[in-house]
C-alpha cells in the first residue's frame, strides 16, 4: 500500500519498502526502508507542528557514512508523519534512535584524528567560547 505525505515544498512518498523525499524543484532522494538507521518525530513546538527525521545509512555495512535529513512537519500533518514512523517499525524494524546512542553521554570534544570528520583548528575566539560554554554545563545546579 501507497503512502503519501505532501504540504508545501515537500513530497514524501512511502512504496514497497523504498522511501522517496521531494523538495520539487530542488531536490529528491530516494532510499530503501531497510537502510533506515533511524526515523523519529522530533518535539511539536507550541503551534503542533514537529520535524520528521530520519538516518539512512550506506549501501557497505562497515562504511561510517550517514545520510541525516530532518523535515519540518506542520500541525494538519503530523498525525500522517506518526503512522508512516509506525509503518516503518513494524515492517522493518526501523528504530526510534539509535541503539548505541547513551543519550546520558557526556557532552565532549571530537578527537583531532577521529575517523569520519573533517576538522580544522579553532580560532582563539571559538576555543574561548567552548571552554565558556563547558565551565558554564559543567558548573550548572539546575
Amino acid at each position: 500500500m501507497i503512502l503519501r505525505l505532501e504540504w508545501a515544498g515537500f513530497q514524501l512518498e512511502y512504496n514497497e519498502g523504498l522511501l522517496e523525499l521531494r523538495w520539487p524543484n530542488a531536490a529528491v532522494l530516494e532510499a530503501k526502508a531497510e537502510r533506515c538507521a533511524e526515523a523519529s518525530l522530533g518535539p511539536m513546538s507550541g503551534d503542533g507542528s514537529a520535524q520528521l527525521m530520519f538516518r539512512f545509512r550506506s549501501a557497505s555495512s562497515d562504511a561510517t557514512d550517514l545520510i541525516l535529513v530532518r523535515v519540518g512537519v506542520p500541525a494538519a500533518h503530523v498525525q500522517d508523519a506518526e503512522h508512516l514512523i509506525q509503518r516503518l517499525r513494524r515492517e522493518h524494524g526501523v528504530p526510534d534512535r539509535r541503539t548505541d546512542e547513551d543519550e546520558s553521554a557526556d557532552l565532549s570534544r571530537l578527537p583531532a584524528r577521529a575517523p569520519g570528520w573533517v576538522l580544522a583548528p579553532a580560532g582563539a575566539a571559538s576555543e574561548g567560547l567552548f571552554n565558556e560554554v563547558m565551565d558554564r554545563i559543567a558548573n550548572d545546579t539546575d
